[in-house]
């Protein structure tokens, strides 16, 4: 985990499945780039997952790759995300 902020696992109780099932939720790769990262979308992952892996919002994900529907992402897709944690 980086120096950033740190979730609580009360904090990730919102996702479905409970707390700590984030891990179900961002199965994908990704290259750390020093202030950014460069996220590779797996089958199954979905915007909201991503987001908690890495101390973001589904928002910011949405602006940083210029998606039109957070709903809407592929296999193999790269997303660059800024993060505040890393798991």
């Amino acid at each position: 985990m980086s120096d950033g902020i740190k979730i609580n696992e009360s904090e990730l109780e919102g996702v479905s499945g409970g707390a700590g099932s984030w891990q179900q939720y961002a199965k994908g790769t990704y290259v750390n780039y020093g202030n950014y990262i460069v996220y590779t979308v797996a089958r199954g992952d979905v915007v909201s997952g991503i987001a908690i892996r890495f101390g973001v919002t589904t928002e910011q994900i949405k602006q940083w790759n210029s998606l039109k529907d957070v709903n809407v992402i592929s296999v193999g897709q790269k997303l660059t995300i800024y993060p505040t944690v890393i798991r």
